[in-house]
């Protein structure tokens, strides 16, 4: 990679406010003394007694919470650049366009959101913060350029940063065995993945000479229609390298079959992560997805489409069906995200000029539905309540606004007017009428359907079950002023983007027109 000069490191501003936030976090909380330990309910496990959770924290750090905020805040400031002055930087490794513009916007608006929800809950739980918002903020950094990769190593980097801050964030529980757990099964599934996707990644090489995005358009699509390879390997290596490089991006949005480490992930990680995990991390991978096999790999457009089409099929059934019979809450919404996975490769599969805006305002409309729904279910956890499905009891008498905006978040996931869950899926129903694809709108209805049923049984349990123990039905939630203002930002969006989609679908369209000012 050249080295950057100054015109070029502007580019990569957010990417460097938030590396240098995250070291700054990390020193303020070495040098501000003391340590946050949790005790009672917290340091044993429990988690379920009546007093709330907060309570048995040491020394909070709150501020640093809120000064990772503001890193973020700044880094999302920045990015405006690359909505004004598009092109690709640094010998063509770094695309700075108004696609990357729009999922760092994406990205770093999640990060917020997961932010400000994990304050209370790091707190509660005795988790040092500095080393959690340092890595969520290296984690994010990761996502960034992920989403503005024009080069496959670079797209390669970006990925690592982002799962190895991951791991460490799933484990940061230290107390807690299944936080262990997930951590070691994240790693080990995840580094297999990462063999994967590397080796995918040196048979394009072999087959194609070059890891330029736009170069290896060129070169795939010659190849697989009968030419000779730029490189020393044959076409039939080419296509095997789309295969495990397919594969390994697969794992990493969570898609059917390579999902088994997922909801043991998403289970034991710290439900805000969780919540960071189901949106940015998976968001990255389809922004990795559309830059590789619509743009790198358009020109091999035959060799990979059925794939995605399977993929989308297994994801969305399978999650489904599987997320009928959880019991714990965070288990349930794992099996959620892979089922809403699989609707947005239904969009990929398409490949149709609407797909990829599809893609986009489904990601950017399950942003606000998913973060909303686990800042309510973040809420409880603060209060020493909400891992199963039970602990929703009762809770509309004790909080009927937090129970209703649940319930918003939803009808959203579900996909009903008038909420952004209605528009993401309708706009994945039109790109693939679009294609000609009558029969895959049909399953992603059926399966909607499906999932109305675990959803449905989250609002039962609010409005209709009373609660089987303590705290008795009168009992407040007292809900932490950031949650409630990510509670706010959540409905906001959500609501807007199922009501008035234009001006977001026309966002999402114009990011698509130029991607580094060469043609993707």
């Amino acid at each position: 990679m050249p080295v950057p000069s100054a015109g070029e490191l502007v580019y990569l501003l957010p990417e460097i406010v938030l590396v240098f936030t995250a070291m700054i976090l990390l020193l303020a909380d070495a040098f501000a003394g003391g340590r946050v330990e949790a005790q009672g309910a917290v340091a044993s496990g429990a988690g379920t007694g009546s007093v709330p959770l907060s309570s048995a924290a040491g020394a909070r750090r709150d501020w640093i919470g809120y000064l990772a905020v503001l890193g973020v805040v700044v880094a999302m400031i920045l990015i405006r650049r690359d909505l004004t002055q598009p092109g690709p930087i640094l010998g063509n490794m770094v695309a700075s366009d108004g696609y990357a513009a729009f999922f760092k916007a994406v990205f770093l608006i999640a990060t917020a959101l997961v932010a400000l929800i994990s304050i209370d809950y790091v707190a509660a739980r005795g988790i040092a913060a500095g080393e959690y918002f340092s890595l969520l903020l290296l984690a994010t950094t990761g996502a960034l350029f992920m989403a503005g990769a024009a080069n496959l190593l670079t797209f390669y980097l970006g990925l690592e940063l982002l799962s190895l801050s991951s791991y460490a964030l799933a484990g940061l529980m230290r107390t807690d065995p299944r936080s262990q757990e997930a951590s070691l099964k994240y790693f080990l599934n995840g580094a297999l993945s990462s063999g994967i996707l590397l080796f995918g990644i040196s048979l394009l090489y072999g087959a194609t000479g070059t890891f330029d995005l736009v170069e290896l358009a060129q070169q795939a699509g010659q190849a697989l229609q009968g030419g000779a390879t730029a490189g020393p390997l044959p076409a039939p290596v080419l296509a095997l390298g789309i295969a495990f490089l397919l594969a390994g991006l697969a794992f990493k949005a969570g898609a059917v079959p390579f999902h088994l480490w997922l909801p043991d992930a998403y289970q034991g990680a710290p439900t805000p992560i969780t919540a960071y995990l189901a949106v940015a991390s998976e968001g990255a991978a389809f922004a990795a997805i559309l830059r590789v096999f619509y743009g790198g790999l358009g020109g091999a457009q035959g060799s990979w489409q059925l794939a995605f089409v399977l993929l989308a099929v297994l994801t969305m059934t399978v999650a489904n069906v599987a997320a009928l019979r959880q019991t714990d809450v965070k288990r349930l919404m794992a099996y959620s995200s892979i089922a809403q996975a699989g609707y947005i490769l239904a969009a990929v599969a398409a490949a149709t000029e609407l797909s990829r805006p599809a893609v986009l305002y489904y990601v950017m409309a399950y942003t606000f539905m998913n973060v909303g729904a686990f800042a309510v279910i973040t809420a409880l956890q603060v209060q020493g309540e909400g891992r199963e499905v039970r602990d929703f009891a009762g809770l509309a008498r004790r909080e009927p606004l937090l129970a209703a905006l649940l319930v918003v978040f939803l009808v959203s996931l579900v996909g009903l007017p008038p909420t952004a869950g209605f528009m993401a899926k309708f706009s994945v129903f039109r790109s693939l009428v679009a294609a000609g694809n009558y029969w895959l709108p049909v399953v992603v209805a059926l399966n909607s359907v499906i999932s109305v049923g675990y959803y449905y049984n989250l609002v039962r349990y609010m409005y209709v079950v009373s609660p089987e123990k303590e705290p008795v039905p009168d009992t407040p939630v007292a809900v932490p002023a950031p949650i409630w203002t990510v509670l706010v930002v959540c409905v906001f969006f959500t609501l807007v983007l199922g009501l008035w989609p234009e001006a977001f679908v026309r966002w999402a369209e114009v990011s698509l027109m130029a991607m580094g000012g060469r043609s993707f």
